[in-house]
């Protein structure tokens, strides 16, 4: 065993001396860390591992509102096995009368491929077409049980099956599914032309073959039929998008508090440094080189370190399982539970980097103590800093950073995240300094022990300018997370359902226009009652540029993907404002124009005059942009990205949407019954339900966030109580000192407390002012909504932090507080 290694272990022996603040600091943030990174690699490990079960199969073609084609089907079926499903959206409606939107899928006999159907107790699969399967969501909210006959469109059913899971679907679903067989969907009525419908082909490919290849290979074959290819490596990709940018969120969070445990380190690295000065003078008095020394202190923190790692991974390992429980049928898959070893490596080497930049200075600082000033009896300040002392924990910090922002599935979103970080820490940290200096201006203000706990924040060797950037990072977070949540919160709760329309209707029957006027004139007078054209299909050449033949897409060309909402209008819809190019006139009567959102625009890089080819019922259409609108989709009402000018689409099968805004203190209930029992096609969603579901939503999100938050919080109090401890033996030295010239217990105590509760105040104030502006600037240009917290509940924020800093900070002192001064004389 090396000299440093047996000196490391023999000075262990004496004593942590400040490192059990480094261990506990590591340990709750690689544990934080290692969680967040474990969790999102298990659900993409799940859905990986999972895809084919979730898919149904290894590749699905589906497409809109239409049946392959006769050569399309057999293109289908010399792929291998397949299946066929028919999706639509549909009323079911229970036998007391309440209604529910259901998924109504009609299956063939070969469904599913791949992936099984949990029935329920009891329950089986329906065998013809007078039987069901209904999700366990809509039984229990319409107390539906096996046996029961619900009535779907013109048809009714009897439930065979409470469907309990069903693969790739999440728990999150406004309408729930119901199974029913083809002759089944078929005795609906529900598909007629121009119904909104998707037919979906799921294939089970031979062995080795490639899915995505054979994806492209069909739809270039068939480019003009509008298809959509999704493999089973791609199935649960909403799902992945959704916890990626959840896990986005917290994994910043988690850095966060990683940043300000780095802060308690080295509070904890320099305490440790200080203690082991005269120990070091000593060693070098006996020959010790300067070398050994430098080895003997890094061992004891690597040391030190490598457990608290081991300790945050461990827990961090044991999270996906967990969380797995906790969320158990709220997503589409089950987190995998073993080890996620890639992330796990990840947060360990976030955790060494930390360490190192956190302990390199106060070590390099303290291996510069020379002998001659351990004769002088002074060893408290070592030497002169170098600035190459900073270089190196800069290039790990940089390397840090690197790694998070190369890792992360939006680099560009991660950049900004760690930015903002290294921004706020830049901030508290001249806080802390401008803190530092207002206490030595007003130090000579008021009376003796106020003057006592103002001068403290100045003092020599304070930890005023870490605890600043510890706490107000943390508070920041909260503050802008709980801004900009309740906000939003706000926004749903109140000025939503001000200005969206009560109920939205799909797939009225064009002919029955009429029909249906008279009904909500009947059952909801004097109601605002708006309808529109409706037709669905997707993008499928820009410029004459194919989809399927562009290599990458931008993100924010969202119309390309999947099939999109059509319809065609004479006039400017309301909450569409023209920015570009010119609405048509009213009577036009040329070539097929259209009218796009600009933020699809601006991403695909068009201008007016170019081109789009859009696949109706698999016939395409080429038309020339005429005009970019900016969208309010705030207004909740009928807002298309893309808008056809009359005369090209009137001729195809199409369906009507509708609007409905009763009066103040009306109902639409009156309506919706009459729907059902006259016209059983229309599918009604009323607006309450999906907010109160965006809600739930959110605010598990925001629940989600404000815990990983609090996280952060709370190592800020460690660091807090941590500096407090660290600086024990100078703090016991002072108050022993003012005991000796007649200050009493009280008054120390009291001087105590003012330094805390002024350091506290201070950055509470600064983090809640930049927490707030932050809010304020996601919710206004991210969100657009206007910012409405609520002010009692953010207010409350930095009052409970305060007390919360000034109560650790304070229980941390007691030990100093009760030093006696015969005690501290002897050590002086």
């Amino acid at each position: 065993m090396s000299l440093p290694i047996r000196l490391a272990l023999r000075d262990l022996r004496g004593g942590l001396s400040g490192l059990g603040l480094l261990w506990l600091c590591l340990a709750v943030a690689i544990a934080g860390l290692a969680s967040v990174t474990s969790l999102a690699s298990s659900i993409d490990r799940a859905i990986a591992d999972n895809g084919r079960a979730m898919l149904g199969g290894d590749l699905s073609l589906s497409v809109a509102q239409r049946d392959a084609g006769q050569d399309e089907r057999a293109a289908i079926d010399s792929l291998g096995r397949s299946s066929k499903t028919v999706m639509t959206r549909s009323m079911l409606i229970a036998p007391d009368g309440r209604s529910q939107l259901v998924e109504l899928t009609g299956v063939d006999p070969n469904w599913r491929l791949a992936g099984d159907v949990d029935w329920g107790a009891g329950g089986r699969r329906p065998s013809n077409s007078a039987e069901a399967g209904v999700g366990r969501e809509v039984a229990e909210r319409l107390d539906l049980r096996l046996g029961q006959q619900v009535r779907l469109g013109r048809a009714t059913y009897r439930i065979v099956s409470i469907i309990q899971k069903l693969p790739g679907q999440s728990g999150f679903a406004l309408s729930p599914p119901v199974i029913v067989d083809e002759p089944g969907l078929a005795a609906s009525g529900l598909i007629q032309p121009g119904s909104i419908s998707t037919t979906n082909y799921r294939i089970l490919l031979p062995e080795g073959a490639d899915a995505e290849a054979a994806g492209k290979d069909f739809q270039r074959r068939f480019p003009e039929g509008g298809w959509r290819s999704t493999t089973r490596d791609e199935a649960g990709s909403g799902t992945r998008r959704f916890i990626d940018r959840l896990g986005q969120m917290l994994q910043l969070v988690a850095l966060s508090a990683l940043a300000i445990g780095g802060l308690g380190m080295s509070s904890a690295a320099a305490a440790f440094a200080a203690s082991r000065r005269p120990s070091i003078a000593i060693l070098k008095l006996v020959g010790a080189t300067r070398r050994t020394v430098d080895t003997m202190l890094f061992i004891e923190i690597g040391l030190i370190a490598l457990t608290a790692i081991l300790a945050g991974l461990a827990i961090g390992a044991a999270a996906p399982a967990l969380v797995g429980k906790i969320t158990e049928g709220l997503l589409p898959i089950t987190p995998e539970t073993g080890p996620q070893w890639l992330a796990l490596g990840e947060a360990a080497l976030f955790g060494l980097l930390i360490s190192f930049a956190a302990s390199w200075r106060m070590v390099a600082n303290a291996g510069e103590t020379k002998p001659a000033r351990l004769l002088r009896g002074d060893v408290g300040n070592g030497e002169p800093l170098k600035w190459r002392t900073f270089l190196l924990p800069f290039l790990a910090l940089a390397i840090a950073a690197g790694i998070a922002v190369a890792s992360a599935s939006d680099p560009m979103f991660a950049a900004m995240g760690v930015g903002a970080i290294a921004l706020l820490c830049g901030l508290f940290a001249l806080i802390g300094i401008a803190i530092r200096r207002t206490a030595r201006g007003a130090k000579h203000l008021g009376g003796p022990v106020t003057r006592l706990g103002i001068a403290a924040l100045d003092r020599p060797g304070s930890a005023t300018g870490r605890l600043a950037v510890s706490l107000g990072l943390g508070l920041t977070l909260l503050v802008t997370l709980a801004g900009t949540a309740s906000s939003i919160l706000a926004e749903i709760d109140t000025s939503i359902p001000k200005r969206a329309p009560a109920l939205f209707m799909v797939d009225i029957p064009r002919a029955e226009e009429q029909r249906f006027r008279q009904m909500a004139d009947e059952t909801v007078p004097r109601s605002d009652l708006r309808l529109v054209p409706s037709l669905r299909g997707p993008v499928t050449a820009v410029n004459g540029v194919r989809v399927t033949d562009m290599k990458n897409i931008p993100e924010g060309a969202w119309i390309l993907r999947g099939d999109r909402g059509l319809t065609f209008a004479r006039d400017l819809p309301p909450a569409n404002r023209i920015v570009g190019g010119q609405w048509w006139p009213k009577d036009y009567r040329g070539p097929p124009l259209v009218s796009i959102d600009v933020d699809a625009a601006t991403a695909l890089n068009l201008k007016v005059g170019d081109t789009l080819t859009v696949s109706i019922l698999g016939r395409p259409i080429e038309a020339r942009i005429a005009s970019f609108r900016e969208i309010d989709w705030r207004s909740f009402g009928f807002n298309f990205a893309i808008i056809f000018a009359p005369g090209a689409l009137e001729a195809a099968p199409y369906t009507l949407m509708a609007t409905i805004a009763p009066t103040p203190g009306g109902s639409t209930a009156p309506l919706e019954r009459r729907l059902t029992n006259e016209l059983p096609m229309v599918s009604s969603i009323r607006v309450a339900d999906v907010v109160a579901e965006v809600k739930t939503l959110l605010e598990s999100i925001d629940g989600a966030v404000r815990i990983a938050t609090a996280f952060a919080i709370l190592m800020g109090m460690i660091v807090l109580a941590g500096s407090v401890v660290a600086t024990r033996r100078q703090r016991a030295r002072d108050i022993v000192l003012l005991r000796l010239v007649g200050a009493t217990r009280g008054e120390v105590a009291t001087s105590q407390l003012i330094e805390f509760s002024a350091l506290s105040a201070a950055v509470a104030v600064a983090a809640f002012g930049a927490g707030v502006l932050a809010a304020k600037l996601a919710v206004t240009y991210v969100f657009e909504f206007p910012f409405s917290p609520d002010w009692a509940s953010l207010a409350l924020i930095p009052f409970g932090a305060i007390l919360l800093a000034v109560f650790a900070a304070f229980v941390a002192a007691i030990a100093a507080l009760n030093a006696r001064p015969a005690e501290g004389l002897r050590s002086l």
